[in-house]
């Protein structure tokens, strides 16, 4: 889910692909899009968090080509027992530093698991 309405100077976070919904304990993988805006091939990386706790991902930082858009996957976290805000970050490497560039986020609801009962109920035991 994108929430800004105009990409970064750099980097655009195009889409994040997160669950809907998830239950407690699910293992949940975060993809991220980020599309190269400059004329020139770029470094660019993206970090994240879900409400204070970071996201780890299995790439730094990849060499993007002009126009391109690369797709960063996290490691995957297990889902707390509460809704979550999942926040990415892109940013683009200077040959100095990282320069912040665009931000966008998605929510994932959780998902309350009811205990299912089939055939119960009370019946007659021996006694014996």
């Amino acid at each position: 889910m994108k929430t800004m309405k105009r990409a970064g100077a750099v980097t655009d976070i195009v889409k994040i692909d997160a669950p809907a919904s998830a239950a407690p304990g699910e293992t949940i993988v975060i993809y991220v899009w980020v599309k190269n805006l400059a004329a020139d091939e770029k470094y660019i990386a993206v970090t994240g968090v879900y409400d204070s706790s970071p996201i780890s991902w299995l790439n730094d930082y990849l060499s993007v080509p002009p126009g391109e858009t690369a797709v960063f996957r996290s490691y995957g976290f297990a889902m707390p027992n509460k809704k979550i805000r999942v926040t990415a970050y892109s940013f683009w490497w200077d040959g100095a530093q990282w320069v912040y560039d665009d931000t966008a986020f998605a929510d994932i609801s959780l998902v309350t698991l009811t205990p299912e009962f089939a055939n119960f109920g009370i019946g007659e035991y021996d006694k014996a």
